[in-house]
């Protein structure tokens, strides 16, 4: 059975072609190179960040993810994670995305896109 992409246990508008990926090392303040090109350094911790976008969302699809992710509190993301090779449950925040307003017909409002990451509070 396919899950979906849920934020705090609710399914949404899914994604048009999945979500992106990306993961982020932090290192300690001294890390460094040497003058040959050797790296020191310590890592600290490794966070997943994943970027989603979908087109010509309704006024409600738009409201559903919104009252979520806009206010740069965490929140649950269910998702697939690649680094764990499972769905899982996880805590993310959104602290910048991007909308534009698509058409305004009668009965039939939709915004063109939504896209913004949600970045992991807590390390992989």
């Amino acid at each position: 059975m396919q899950d979906y992409i849920k934020l705090n246990g609710t399914v949404i508008r899914q994604p048009d072609e999945g979500l992106g990926y990306d993961f982020e090392t932090t290192y300690t303040e001294d890390s460094t190179r040497a003058m040959n090109g050797t790296l020191y350094a310590s890592a600290m911790f490794t966070v997943e960040s994943f970027s989603y976008e979908a087109t010509w969302l309704t006024q409600e699809e738009m409201r559903q993810i919104l009252s979520v992710v806009a206010k740069g509190r965490p929140f649950t993301l269910h998702y697939l994670s690649p680094y764990y090779g499972a769905w899982r449950d996880g805590r993310f925040y959104v602290g910048k995305g991007s909308l534009s307003v698509g058409r305004w017909n009668e009965a039939e409002e939709r915004y063109e896109k939504l896209s913004f990451n949600m970045i992991g509070v807590d390390p992989i």
